[in-house]
């Protein structure tokens, strides 16, 4: 609001000043009646023009500036206490107790008992026995024999040669083989054999007895136990302060312009009045 006021001020100082502008000079004015084309019948008589008067006058004019400013606002402090509080824990507490538990326990005795042993025992057996008897016999057979020969060849030129090459023949050949012949006979062996035997004897034999005892054992029990502490809370609080912010503010100051008040027209030497008028005489 303080910015269109402002405004408003200046255009208006703006607009006086035209003002007297136009009635000294006859701004946008027409003659009429002369030989200058301004339309008038008779000719306009030459004026001297009057010198414009200027006078100094005082305005209020605004403008904007920076104000530091205290200003009250809300800030959200955060604010610690502590406060004391029950809980409870569960502690292991171990206490001694006895009980009674079945053991087993191991007993050793003797006893009387038959086993059974083999007993190597030997004898004499007719068994039959099978021999074998190396024969020679000579026999013939056909085994191949590799030799290196000489043979007359003869080349790409139509030269002779002789050169040497292996070759492989079958001859009768007369070796020696040995057969063996299985020749059957009755002999007496001593052979042991073992001959199961019935002993008396004892052994020791362990048994297992089951008895009551007491033992003392320790228990691990729970137990809930109450405790106090301290606990730290924060909680949010809402305070009043002042703080200083930078303002735009607007002022109003005075000055003092040089405006016109008076002067001629330049063409009929009247004095014009209000803003675009013709002048009074020949610019109507």
């Amino acid at each position: 609001m303080k910015q269109f006021l402002a405004t408003a001020m200046l255009t208006a100082v703006a607009l006086f000043g035209l003002t007297q502008v136009s009635e000294a000079n006859g701004l946008f004015r027409r003659c009429r009646g002369c030989d200058s084309g301004c339309g008038s019948a008779a000719p306009c008589a030459p004026a001297q023009a009057a010198a414009p008067k200027f006078e100094e006058r005082k305005v209020t004019c605004y403008k904007r500036v920076m104000v530091e400013k205290e200003i009250d606002v809300i800030e959200c402090k955060r604010v610690t206490r502590e406060e004391k509080y029950n809980y409870t824990v569960c502690v292991a507490v171990t206490k001694p107790e006895t009980r009674k538990v079945i053991v087993c326990e191991t007993v050793r005795k003797e006893v009387d008992c038959e086993y059974t042993v083999m007993v190597p025992k030997t004898e004499q057996r007719k068994v039959v026995c099978t021999t074998y008897q190396c024969v020679r016999e000579m026999v013939t057979c056909q085994v191949p024999v590799r030799r290196l020969v000489k043979t007359t060849c003869v080349d790409e030129c139509g030269r002779c040669h002789t050169r040497r090459q292996f070759v492989t023949c079958m001859e009768e050949r007369t070796r020696c083989v040995v057969k063996r012949v299985p020749i059957t006979t009755e002999k007496m062996v001593n052979v042991t054999v073992c001959v199961p035997e019935v002993r008396k004897g004892k052994r020791v034999v362990c048994e297992i007895q089951r008895k009551e005892k007491e033992i003392t054992v320790n228990v691990c029990r729970f137990e809930h136990q109450p405790r106090e502490g301290t606990r730290t809370i924060c909680e949010i609080q809402h305070v009043k302060a002042k703080r200083k912010v930078m303002v735009c503010e607007t002022q109003a100051y005075e000055t003092t312009v040089r405006v016109q008040v008076g002067g001629a027209c330049s063409d009929c030497g009247s004095t014009g009045r209000g803003l675009f008028r013709r002048c009074g005489s020949c610019c109507k």
